[in-house]
């Protein structure tokens, strides 16, 4: 998943180092909290005796819980934008190495980082009651699917992809196609059959077996 951030978060932004820290710190206790009971067993106040500062530093860095959450949206978009599957991260980019690390990507991330995944579900379902959040993610996956949209229209016309392919429906699909497999392989991963799959999604997006092109 290669997605930007897009949101500023926070009352104060912690310019100073120890105020960096001490922020930074309060966002990945959030983090690790939902991670760890879920969205609701989320209190503001263990959140800050888990970042060792006291509830008016927290509310010093964070006017609202929204603000807060702002702050864990900003850095799980920035772990899924730089945690990536090492044996592609380093190829040169073309449209074709950036579909592979999108599939692999989350594959990876989903076993070296589960919690990742954890929190994103959390905020999701989350969402469904809370118009501001729902809003964010909003942000999130429109960033997402933009980036798929860019790297789908530019194989398309180099003649990677297939020439008649719906970017933007296709961008949807994939989409769709990888978080249905993050789903897949928290529940089955000794079955999920992750090379078949990534073959499979190629194979649509360029054609025939002997009409792909190489990376």
């Amino acid at each position: 998943m290669d997605v930007e951030a897009q949101t500023g978060t926070g009352r104060h932004n912690g310019h100073t180092r120890r105020g960096a820290a001490q922020r930074e710190a309060l966002v990945r206790a959030a983090f690790d909290l939902i991670a760890e009971r879920g969205f609701e067993g989320l209190r503001t106040r263990d959140i800050a005796a888990r970042a060792g500062v006291n509830i008016a530093t927290l509310h010093y860095y964070f006017a609202t819980k929204e603000d807060l959450i702002r702050g864990v949206v900003d850095a799980l978009v920035k772990r899924f934008r730089t945690q990536q599957a090492p044996a592609l991260a380093e190829q040169p980019r073309s449209p074709l190495i950036e579909l592979r690390q999108e599939l692999q990507d989350a594959q990876y991330q989903i076993r070296e980082s589960p919690e990742m995944f954890s929190v994103l579900f959390e905020l999701v379902l989350r969402s469904l009651r809370d118009p501001a959040l729902r809003a964010i993610l909003r942000d999130m996956e429109v960033a997402w699917r933009e980036h798929i949209e860019t790297y789908l229209r530019e194989g398309a016309e180099q003649g990677i992809f297939r020439k008649d392919l719906d970017v933007t429906a296709a961008a949807t699909a994939i989409v769709a196609l990888v978080k249905g497999s993050v789903i897949e392989l928290m529940a089955s991963p000794d079955t999920f059959p992750t090379e078949r799959f990534n073959e499979e999604v190629e194979r649509w997006l360029t054609g025939p077996t002997n009409q792909r092109p190489t990376a």
